[in-house]
């Protein structure tokens, strides 16, 4: 059996700060991308204007682009502390496309 313990060299690996500002304003602009697709696609419909079907449609992608914005912002915060993240969770934000002020070194 072991009397020594790693405790004094271990430390913890969260090198970033996750701001909820910009996580409920990425919130803001994902509902309002998401409400001016339905009211193209709906105003498309009933003028029968194909310009407004294919707008509403692109808007649909700029929300599911920004809808993954949102699930980085909230996977990274979740699992900020968890010890599998080596490095901490910043790279999650670069890679669900939020700006790189999202995450700052403390």
């Amino acid at each position: 059996m072991h009397i020594y313990t790693l405790n004094k060299w271990q430390h913890d690996h969260n090198f970033t700060r996750v701001d909820p500002t910009n996580e409920r304003k990425t919130l803001r602009v994902v509902l309002l991308t998401a409400s001016m697709m339905g009211l193209e696609i709906a105003a498309g419909l009933i003028f029968g204007s194909m310009a407004l079907l294919a707008d509403g449609w692109h808007m649909g992608t700029h929300a599911a682009a920004l809808g993954i914005t949102l699930f980085a912002y909230r996977y990274a915060s979740q699992h900020a502390f968890d010890p599998r993240y080596t490095f901490g969770t910043g790279k999650i934000g670069v890679l669900g496309g939020s700006p790189a002020r999202w995450c700052y070194k403390l």
